[in-house]
């Protein structure tokens, strides 16, 4: 389409300066790989070399995720009294009574450290470095070239293999074009361990950050424990081998962040209400018995 292919050509020249910066930190990783005896032409060298440029780039974006795990919860600790502020002051439309509960409630975010924005901020700082990341890769599906990721080593990449599928196929060009077992079972077991990566990590992330059992935003939860997944595995099915590969290790790579995540930063009471609520049911059960 013609709007989303200037968009993307849009994006792309706004983020350009961080393609070259990971089309050198792939063509770097890709040397290294070749001096430890790897061929330089191979599917092997390549393969873990895009490996190797998620890893480095989940690396260096570690920082932000730490920001934004203590902001999440800082905000989700403060939410109850933020609630509590809210409904002493609810229906009080009076200047006064407004400009009480705004600072009350700025009081508390400065006391605790919780900002509504601290879990918003390091996505948007990590979407460039992300967004150029799948570029250069789905570049070289396109023999595009990027700083040091030359025209000759494009070629090279995009010639290579993993598990005997071009790292340029994608699924569905194997299925239309008959491009054997090979053509279409890497690029399965990769969508595959994609999904089931990124559906565990919903499930823990739910598990970290419980909500009220009978609201409509735990229907919502459960919901997009399977479908956010399953969106990424449809799509994926039109991706070349190379960007779902990235997009496999990624996923591996948010698994055991968020189980890190779970062992450093265990999970926060959903709220006071669905804890008494939770009570109270029990408390009847035990009567009915």
């Amino acid at each position: 389409m013609p709007v989303i292919d200037a968009l993307s050509h849009a994006l792309s020249a706004l983020v350009h300066p961080l393609q070259v910066v990971v089309a050198w930190i792939l063509v770097q990783l890709h040397a290294v790989l070749t001096a430890l005896g790897l061929d330089p032409a191979g599917g092997a060298a390549w393969s873990l070399a895009i490996v190797g440029l998620v890893v480095v780039v989940k690396v260096i974006l570690v920082p932000l995720v730490v920001v934004q795990v203590r902001g999440m919860r800082a905000m989700r600790l403060a939410s109850p009294e933020i609630r509590r502020i809210q409904e002493r002051y609810r229906g009080k439309s009076d200047a006064a009574s407004r400009d009480a509960s705004r600072r009350e409630q700025q009081e508390l975010m400065a006391r605790t450290g919780a900002n509504p924005l601290a879990g918003c901020l390091p996505v948007l700082v990590q979407a460039p470095v992300l967004f150029a990341l799948y570029s250069v890769l789905s570049g070289i599906g396109r023999q595009a070239p990027v700083g040091a990721l030359t025209g000759d080593l494009v070629r090279a990449a995009d010639a290579a293999t993993l598990l005997g599928a071009p790292l340029s196929g994608t699924l569905t060009g194997a299925l239309a074009g008959g491009g054997g077992l090979a053509g279409v079972l890497a690029p399965t077991v990769l969508i595959v361990v994609m999904f089931t990566a990124q559906v565990l990590t919903q499930r823990l992330s739910a598990h970290a950050n419980p909500v009220d059992p009978t609201s409509p935003l735990a229907r919502q939860q459960g919901a997009l424990v399977f479908a956010l997944p399953a969106v990424s595995a449809v799509v994926a099915v039109g991706f070349p081998v190379g960007v779902v590969l990235y997009w496999a290790t990624s996923s591996l790579w948010g698994l055991g962040q968020q189980l890190v995540i779970g062992r450093l930063a265990p999970p926060v009471p959903a709220s006071g209400g669905a804890s008494t609520r939770s009570a109270r049911s029990a408390r009847d059960e035990k009567r009915g018995r």
